[in-house]
């Protein structure tokens, strides 16, 4: 399984050292405070994306990594929406990416999703050629008016004579062929308006088509990049690809590899040497108490599975994952997990939750200082059901895409 990174050098760490290594990773991704990042884009790419599986979960990973709550808002101008797109790829889970990323993610992950979205077809019992002149008369939809909500072209089609589960299935492996695109076009980030438009159109000279064995060495060799050191096992858990996949793409990036061995797995996991070069040449000092409020299904946590000591610690997963397996909204302190935190509606404030034992006095103190600064971050963020900034609340059923019909 591993035959291809034999070669790597391999080098033990301890405890104290993968601390730092850990935590000057977060550095790199902005999370922490002499780090920030100043855009969506370099922080969608410092992170290798943005989970946005679950509506607030853009907003509050920029939070996270940027001084100001202006770079958050910045998520809903023009300027940005044209410098990421909102794509499903790893584990077949939106992700919002910088163009060149996101079309790698996409070329890389696409034969999986659309094997998936071909399969829905056959069990819907419906034609495939139907499916695609669906998919034609999309297109020509979207050519003559643009962007449009997708219920209205489930109507559109329907008077041309689609039944809504074609209509339904032609926009889904449009989709995932990357001929159709997702636009939100909310200005809040409790709320969505979910659009399709043409690829072409929207984000044109993105390039969705390129070879998967070269997209495929583009997303893994940024996956361990950015979150190097890295199990084989994490990477496979990130982007559902195979052993095979990954090793192979990593030979294909042509940058040397270490094996690292370390507290977090049995397992060597690997690091490119230029980035440790990096890190052990870097101050090891870090000042304590760097607090951070990760959002729902924070990119920084769920990059891993094998590994998930790194954080955790002796914390058990229960404290921090749901039923689900997915991370909740944490509250991390040096680099380690101690608590969630979640949004109340009525209240319009952010509440951490901290598990007993793991944290001092000053330390809640500073959490509670935090909460209360994302608190006024996520208000500027926020709309009723009338597009109201600050105020009201949303139907339950919006808290996260259904994108899967």
């Amino acid at each position: 399984m591993f035959e291809l990174l034999r070669a790597a050098e391999s080098n033990p760490i301890d405890g104290a050292q993968a601390d730092n290594l850990w935590n000057w990773l977060l550095e790199r991704q902005g999370l922490a405070e002499h780090t920030h990042i100043a855009s969506v884009p370099a922080i969608a790419d410092a992170a290798l994306g943005l989970h946005a599986a679950r509506l607030p979960s853009p907003y509050a990973t920029v939070a996270a990594r940027s001084a100001s709550a202006e770079v958050p808002m910045s998520l809903f101008t023009e300027t940005t929406r044209t410098s990421v797109i909102t794509v499903r790829c790893m584990r077949k889970t939106l992700h919002t990416l910088p163009l060149p990323l996101a079309a790698a993610a996409h070329a890389a992950t696409a034969h999986f999703r659309v094997r998936d979205a071909l399969r829905q077809v056959t069990n819907a019992g419906v034609p495939p050629t139907q499916v695609d002149k669906a998919i034609a008369a999309l297109t020509t939809i979207l050519e003559e008016d643009g962007p449009t909500f997708h219920r209205d072209l489930e109507c559109r089609l329907g008077r041309r004579g689609f039944a809504l589960t074609t209509a339904r299935l032609a926009i889904k492996v449009g989709w995932e062929r990357g001929v159709l695109c997702y636009l939100n076009r909310t200005t809040g980030w409790n709320r969505e308006i979910r659009t399709f438009g043409l690829t072409s159109v929207a984000y044109p000279g993105v390039d969705l088509h390129q070879p998967r064995e070269h997209a495929t060495a583009v997303l893994i060799g940024a996956y361990f990049d950015r979150y190097g050191p890295a199990s084989i096992r994490d990477a496979m858990w990130w982007s559902a690809l195979p052993a095979s996949a990954i090793t192979q793409a990593l030979a294909d990036t042509g940058r040397e590899l270490l094996a690292l061995t370390t507290p977090w797995t049995d397992d060597p996991v690997y690091m490119f040497r230029d980035r440790f070069e990096q890190f052990t040449e870097s101050a090891v000092q870090r000042p304590s108490e760097r607090i951070s409020f990760l959002a729902h299904e924070d990119v920084a946590l769920k990059a891993y599975n094998q590994t998930r000591s790194r954080y955790l610690g002796d914390l058990p997963e229960r404290a921090v994952f749901n039923q689900i397996g997915e991370v909740l909204p944490t509250v991390m302190i040096d680099g380690r997990l101690v608590g969630t935190w979640s949004w109340n509606k009525a209240a319009r404030r952010v509440e951490p939750a901290l598990v007993r034992g793991r944290t001092s006095p000053q330390q809640r103190n500073l959490v509670r200082a935090r909460a209360e600064m994302l608190s006024g971050t996520l208000l500027r963020g926020w709309q009723n059901t009338n597009g109201v900034g600050g105020a009201g609340s949303i139907p339950s059923h919006q808290d996260e895409l259904d994108l899967v019909w």
